[in-house]
């Protein structure tokens, strides 16, 4: 609707009445194209109506480039010079009063939440420790964001140039790039086991949230408000996981059932118990035959009053994810020389604070480093 100014030319009353918009670009009723010289003839002393949580965005042209006036919401006055100081200087030599001049008038719903759903199909993931046994993963989730600091997202768009379609498909480009991204490097980088990660989701959806958000504002300028990942999905016929999981699952149930084993045949200090912890070992007792024999050996010794056993350095060891042990140094240099255990696997003996990475303990850190001659055996 129009209202006549004292010059007798037509006043606009530039409002936005959308409900549901991100970017609305404004032009007078009546008119079919934003392009026309009657959707851009803006003149000083039309009202305009801005609703709490959007903002008005006038938008001048000329040689030097575009230039740009805001008035944020609420708001509920007249167009003057006072409140569009940058247009009007512009503009000042060539129009005059309520005359007419160019402008392209965008509200931008700063309240508004949009979101994306997303779909990464199936890509290869690997465990680091077994490089030949890839398998395909899918993500699937979606993404909330919003527009919380106009002038940053004024900086990167060209309101006239800008689709809501196209720029909802760049952000979902984007966010399936950075979700592949983090989950590929999620096994080597965060320490998730490759055939566990579909039941680490909080954990992912932690690492492409701490990945996204800076991304997305800094490429578009938009605040990322939430991130739910959904499901992560793992190709189970595959054979790179067939094989990778009944690898993985061997060894911790050797390992397992080993450190159980030892554990109870120390605490009962029974001869039953030590034979049946040997037998349990079975497959294990080329690598464990160390710490059994350490364990026996003190057993042993402390029924007799005499001269007590040197003290065991016994470590456990996290083996994909599973506290296994105690072992003792022998032990812990067998399984190194197989690679089950690696300067990056992770230690913990009684007085230490937390886990540490293997190549950070003084103790174990000549089984990674040979010196050449070792020391003469106890007599």
């Amino acid at each position: 609707m129009g209202l006549f100014g004292i010059d007798g030319g037509v006043m606009d009353e530039i409002r936005c009445d959308e409900k549901d918009y991100l970017i609305w670009h404004w032009h007078p009723r009546g008119t079919t194209s934003a392009s026309s010289r009657r959707a851009t003839a803006i003149r000083l002393g039309s009202s305009l109506r801005v609703k709490d949580g959007s903002v008005a965005v006038f938008t001048y042209s000329d040689e030097h480039g575009t230039k740009r006036d805001c008035i944020e919401g609420p708001y509920d006055g007249i167009l003057e010079t006072s409140n569009l100081p940058i247009i009007s200087s512009l503009i000042s030599a060539a129009y005059a009063g309520g005359t007419p001049f160019p402008a392209e008038v965008y509200f931008i719903n700063l309240a508004n939440l949009i979101q994306v759903k997303f779909g990464v199909p199936y890509f290869d993931i690997f465990d680091p420790r077994y490089m030949d046994y890839g398998f395909p993963v899918a993500v699937r989730g979606s993404l909330n964001f919003k527009i919380t600091d106009y002038d940053d997202f004024l900086k990167l768009h060209r309101l006239d140039e800008f689709s809501m379609s196209e720029f909802q498909t760049q952000i979902r480009d984007a966010v399936v790039r950075y979700v592949k991204q983090v989950v590929t490097n999620a096994t080597e980088n965060d320490g998730i086991p490759a055939t566990q990660i579909e039941r680490r989701l909080e954990d992912i959806n932690g690492l492409i949230e701490s990945k996204i958000t800076p991304a997305l504002h800094d490429d578009f300028g938009v605040t990322v408000t939430r991130i739910d990942v959904s499901s992560i999905e793992i190709d189970r016929d595959s054979d790179g996981y067939k094989k990778l999981q009944a690898i993985t699952q061997n060894k911790a149930n050797i390992f397992t059932q080993a450190a159980g084993s030892i554990l109870h045949s120390a605490g009962s200090g029974a001869a039953e118990a030590v034979g049946e912890a040997t037998k349990t070992l079975g497959s294990a007792a080329a690598s464990l035959g160390g710490a059994v024999g350490g364990l026996l050996g003190g057993l042993g010794k402390r029924k007799v009053q005499t001269p007590p056993p040197l003290p065991i350095v016994q470590f456990y060891v996290a083996i994909d994810g599973v506290q296994t042990g105690p072992f003792t140094l022998k032990a812990l240099r067998n399984m190194a020389e197989e690679g089950t255990l690696t300067e990056n696997s992770l230690v913990w003996k009684e007085g230490m604070d937390s886990w540490e990475e293997a190549r950070n303990t003084a103790d174990l850190e000549e089984l990674f480093h040979a010196s050449g001659a070792t020391p003469p055996p106890l007599s």
